[in-house]
């Protein structure tokens, strides 16, 4: 086969080989469509580089660049939208490897920048409730379930049963959301009987896994019998189902509705906390609660100096969470957020507010950067 020493013409700094690159003894140096990444490594390539094979290989397109890695925040978005177009087909057609990589993608996400993530949930609040406030859960899930250590398998059933807990009700439940006044009759028959139907649906789509069906059918059922669908007691509700209860209840506190204005993170802990966690699995709310943080990122906060900021990260044991102002100390909108250093007193927090009530609005990518580039 022909070879000859590669050309400086043939050789960018920064953009894919069109071809292979091979040393003297036939070692590939640098393969067709990786990147030359620096002036030295261009050099090297000059120096010792050969070309095997006819020129109209040699001279042929550039192969096509790999697409760039997407943020967390943009696969949480993703993941949203996908999940509303599997929930509403009603004949799916691989529906466990399109619900695994839906869930992968949220996994993915909390893995890279889990600050992004729980913060979503807060500061992103457009799109269909239904699958938003999944993928929420799933979220909450995922890095409570990271946390504790879980098994891998048993995560990522968690994460799948939360993404899908009420597919049992998806047609009705953004309806739900908007409803002013108490349920209809039929409209409460409809939801006390979701979670039966939800199990039935997931088996018809060729769902197995145990662990994801019974967290799906109990995530209602509460320690004291109060729950439903069976009115379970205790340790009859096993793990996934208190995790995934405890994620459903934060996310749907958290979560504006037509007739009320969302709860403030730290209320809905407190209230998981006094409430819903001690009929549930006081443990596991203990954990849920820490991992969220008591001031969860993209919460809404007052400074000591009168500033109104946002949490960017959850504080570490007897620290204040690092935040960015928006406004200066006498309430005038900052161009850009500015990071503060919790432990300075004029920074510290003082109290929790809502910031859409008080007209502020800013960009997650803003306020963190590429991971939170949509």
């Amino acid at each position: 086969m022909p070879r000859r020493p590669l050309d400086a013409t043939e050789l960018t700094v920064g953009l894919p080989m069109r071809f292979n690159a091979y040393d003297g003894r036939g070692n590939l140096l640098l393969c067709v469509g990786q990147v030359i990444g620096s002036t030295a490594q261009r050099e090297m390539l000059l120096q010792h580089g050969l070309f095997y094979g006819s020129e109209e290989e040699c001279r042929g397109p550039l192969p096509p660049s790999p697409e760039p890695a997407r943020s967390p925040l943009a696969r949480l978005l993703d993941a949203r939208q996908r999940l509303q177009a599997l929930l509403a087909d009603p004949e799916p057609a691989d529906f466990p490897a399109a619900l695994a990589d839906i869930a992968a993608q949220v996994r993915e996400a909390c893995r890279i920048n889990p600050d992004v993530a729980l913060a979503s949930i807060l500061l992103h609040t457009d799109g269909p409730y239904s699958s938003r406030h999944a993928v929420n859960a799933a979220v909450a899930c995922q890095l409570t379930g990271m946390a504790l250590a879980l098994d891998a398998g048993e995560l990522a059933a968690i994460v799948a049963a939360a993404l899908t807990m009420n597919i049992g009700m998806f047609t009705l439940h953004d309806t739900l959301v908007a409803c002013e006044g108490p349920l209809s009759d039929v409209q409460h028959a409809m939801v006390r009987a979701h979670c039966r139907l939800g199990v039935a649906m997931l088996r018809e789509r060729g769902i197995t896994s145990t662990t994801w069906l019974d967290a799906v059918r109990d995530h209602h059922e509460r320690s004291d019998g109060s729950g439903y669908p069976d009115g379970k007691r205790g340790a009859q509700i096993g793990r996934a189902a208190c995790l995934v209860a405890l994620a459903d209840i934060y996310c749907a506190r958290v979560a504006g509705r037509e007739y009320r204005p969302p709860l403030q993170p730290t209320q809905a802990l407190r209230w998981l906390f006094l409430n819903e966690g001690a009929a549930l699995d006081e443990h596991l709310a203990r954990v849920f609660i820490k991992t969220l943080g008591v001031y969860p990122p993209g919460t809404g906060v007052r400074l000591r100096n009168g500033a109104l900021a946002v949490v960017l990260h959850r504080q570490s044991a007897g620290h204040q969470p690092v935040v960015a102002s928006l406004t200066t100390h006498d309430g005038l909108r900052l161009h850009s957020p500015i990071r503060r250093r919790g432990d300075i007193e004029a920074h510290a927090v003082t109290e929790v507010v809502d910031l859409a009530a008080l007209g502020i609005r800013v960009g997650m990518e803003a306020l963190w950067g590429a991971d939170a580039a949509e």
